[in-house]
């Protein structure tokens, strides 16, 4: 059923990119944890999206989804929602606008993986940590832990990971996750 879905998505948003309706996407949420190694149940499939100079009513339409802006006190720019059909079932899948400061580490090392049989892009697994960590809920922290645990990375990427997370204003989040110590609040 995913697998169905997962390819459908893609092959629509892959014909929104060539039609200049959308920049870039990439996969996120539970999907990408496990494409990075850490075994994940979910029940939707989330991806990240630029969507450059196109207007998101257009994107809506094309893709039948509905687009819901992020208000001013949002963390999002904005999300579409929408579903694939598989047999009877419906998988719901999420297509998020984060804020611009964002896209320039979301789509920069996007890796081609193979998720359930699909070639998708994925957002790296250290930019996957930050999403996390930006996200805050219990399942996105432990995540984001576990990932941590699963790519044992070197002092030079914990540092790397560490100036990423100042770009998109998570250092006190990361330094939490990575000190012990709680994020102000």
């Amino acid at each position: 059923m995913f697998a169905q879905a997962i390819t459908e998505i893609v092959r629509r948003l892959d014909d929104a990119q060539a039609r200049h309706l959308l920049e870039q996407y990439a996969l996120i949420g539970g999907f990408a944890v496990s494409a990075w190694g850490v075994p994940r149940a979910t029940h939707d499939v989330d991806f990240a999206m630029a969507l450059g100079s196109s207007e998101p009513a257009a994107l809506a339409q094309f893709l039948q989804a509905e687009f819901q802006p992020g208000d001013p006190n949002d963390p999002l720019r904005g999300v579409f929602r929408t579903h694939v059909a598989v047999n009877e079932l419906s998988v719901p899948i999420q297509l998020i606008v984060l804020p611009t400061a964002w896209n320039s580490i979301l789509f920069r090392d996007m890796t081609l993986l193979l998720v359930l049989g699909c070639t998708v892009p994925v957002v790296s697994w250290q930019v996957l940590i930050l999403l996390k960590l930006y996200a805050a809920g219990p399942q996105d922290l432990l995540d984001a832990q576990q990932i941590l645990a699963v790519r044992q990375p070197t002092e030079a990427e914990r540092k790397a990971l560490e100036t990423l997370a100042g770009q998109v204003g998570l250092s006190e989040e990361w330094q939490a996750m990575v000190g012990g110590s709680s994020p102000k609040e």
